[in-house]
């Protein structure tokens, strides 16, 4: 996987990667120690990550399952994710099921 971070471009490992969030038109690639700048879209990001580690748990974003450390419920249908390194994701009532479906152990 490919970030940018200023005006280098890093070659990342994508066990590293602990989720890709989507703010506009920018997706970032979330690590546990900083954000860069992906060089494609979210939805082709997900396309090449299908039958990975990677979950769409909103539709702008993707969360590395090996990575999540706490789900708390927010209502019936929504959820929320919290991330090796602290941050939280809130999980869309669309993907609810399918993420309590990949994270049961």
């Amino acid at each position: 996987m490919v970030g940018k971070a200023g005006e280098e471009y890093h070659l990342l490992d994508i066990e590293d990667v602990l989720a890709f969030q989507a703010e506009r038109e920018i997706v970032w690639i979330v690590t546990a120690r900083q954000r860069y700048m992906a060089t494609q879209p979210l939805h082709q990001i997900d396309g090449r990550l299908r039958g990975s580690a990677f979950q769409r748990v909103h539709r702008n974003a993707l969360v590395n399952v090996n990575h999540v450390r706490k789900m708390t419920p927010l209502t019936s249908q929504r959820w929320m994710l919290t991330l090796s390194n602290g941050q939280e994701i809130v999980v869309s009532k669309r993907q609810a099921s399918g993420v309590r479906e990949m994270l049961q152990w």
